[in-house]
């Protein structure tokens, strides 16, 4: 991240390698991460040079994200609501956006 913007976003996803490792960014020179977060369990990544590491319990708690001040409801299993950007089925998903089913 040079000198970009990263705001309200989070990873899940495994990392690996040699230079510049880390769970969200690898390296931010003179950019902005903020509201975001990795997961420590997944991404096999402790540190980031920005965002914020949480446990995957954490990664699936609203509270996490809306205390971050995201767009963000809790739905039942199965269900969206367009109304806020960002859904979760708290304690079971991970963050989804509203339009994804």
């Amino acid at each position: 991240n040079e000198y970009g913007t990263v705001s309200n976003s989070y990873s899940t996803g495994s990392v690996t390698g040699e230079n510049h490792v880390g769970g969200l960014v690898g390296l931010n020179e003179e950019g902005t991460v903020s509201n975001s977060f990795w997961d420590t369990e997944t991404s096999g990544q402790s540190t980031s040079d920005g965002g914020t590491g949480k446990n995957t319990t954490k990664m699936k708690d609203i509270a996490t994200f809306s205390g971050a001040a995201w767009d963000i409801i809790a739905v039942d299993p199965g269900s969206t609501n367009t109304t806020y950007i960002w859904n979760i089925v708290d304690t079971v998903t991970y963050p989804f956006l509203s339009w994804q089913s």
